[in-house]
């Protein structure tokens, strides 16, 4: 299996392969881990040569294997037990340069006595010797090698996907609708906001979900989904939340999404804010911050109107 989960920045896509492994019972020796960046290389995911000073002073030079031969390896190992290589922020690295002659392997047969596997092999010497079960220097992927990926769409401008790439991949997307355990919204804390007349206490649902009907409305701010936020946009734990709306969440709206608007006559925040340090100051004095507009859409998310 290859799959990308793809949302807006923290709408539960890692949480979403996390509960999905937990279903399995994948334990963690099966499980591998990475996260792309704009200097990740090919040499960093599939491994490289590095010279090892050994105790005698003298010098070698080993292959250090990348997570994607570790992976391949232990799949190799047991053919019936599943491992999976999850790849977090794919968008944030350049995943043809990263992914290199490795691209050819993720084309899987679909019928037959090899489904599951590589229809094509890649010759590779260097990872095919420390692999018992090869005979020879041909890789393909086992059936049982699954890749798991994460991309935020607010992120696909920093490396777009050609589309031979991505054609390669299911793509799965997780909304920006609240996950629920049991019936109990997650990471759900009440909130004090100022409207100018009196202090309201409101909950983080209901705020997210405000913020992105004000962001994606074309009669708002019309900036669409891609700048929306999930529920898990800020993770909330036994720090005041106050800190993390100041530094984490007025942050983005000032600088990606107030600041991305290309309309002037429809304004997130209040009139008296004319810079971020003015935001900082008002929400740490607990004055109000957000516009009347916004507040009159805050009303009417509560009374399900919006």
């Amino acid at each position: 299996m290859q799959k990308i989960y793809y949302g807006a920045p923290g709408t539960g896509k890692s949480y979403e392969i996390l509960k999905y492994l937990k279903e399995k019972q994948i334990s963690d020796e099966h499980i591998f881990r990475v996260t792309f960046h704009p200097e990740y290389t090919y040499s960093d995911f599939v491994g490289q040569i590095l010279p090892t000073v050994k105790k005698n002073g003298e010098v070698s030079y080993d292959f250090a294997k990348g997570v994607f031969t570790l992976a391949l390896e232990k799949a190799y190992q047991d053919t019936s037990k599943e491992v999976f290589l999850i790849i977090e922020e794919m968008s944030r690295g350049n995943c043809s340069a990263i992914f290199g002659d490795i691209f050819q392997l993720l084309d899987r047969d679909n019928v037959g006595t090899e489904k599951g596997w590589s229809k094509y092999f890649i010759n590779n010497p260097i990872i095919a010797k420390d692999i018992i079960a090869l005979t020879d220097d041909r890789i393909k992927l086992p059936a049982n090698l699954s890749i798991l990926g994460t991309v935020n769409t607010s992120d696909q401008n920093v490396f777009v996907m050609d589309t031979a790439f991505k054609r390669r991949f299911e793509w799965e997307y997780i909304s920006t609708k609240p996950v629920k355990e049991n019936g109990i919204n997650l990471n759900a804390v009440d909130i004090d906001l100022n409207n100018g007349k009196t202090k309201i206490r409101i909950n983080w649902i209901d705020l997210y979900g405000t913020l992105n009907k004000f962001i994606s409305s074309s009669e708002k701010l019309g900036l669409g989904e891609d700048k929306q936020i999930g529920q898990f946009f800020i993770e909330f734990d036994s720090e005041s939340y106050k800190e993390k709306i100041k530094n984490k969440l007025l942050h983005y709206l000032w600088f990606d999404i107030q600041g991305a608007s290309y309309k002037t006559e429809v304004k997130l925040f209040d009139d008296s804010i004319t810079n971020f340090s003015d935001l900082y100051d008002k929400y740490e004095d607990d004055e109000k911050i957000f516009s009347d507009d916004f507040f009159e859409c805050l009303d009417a998310w509560n009374n399900n109107s919006l």
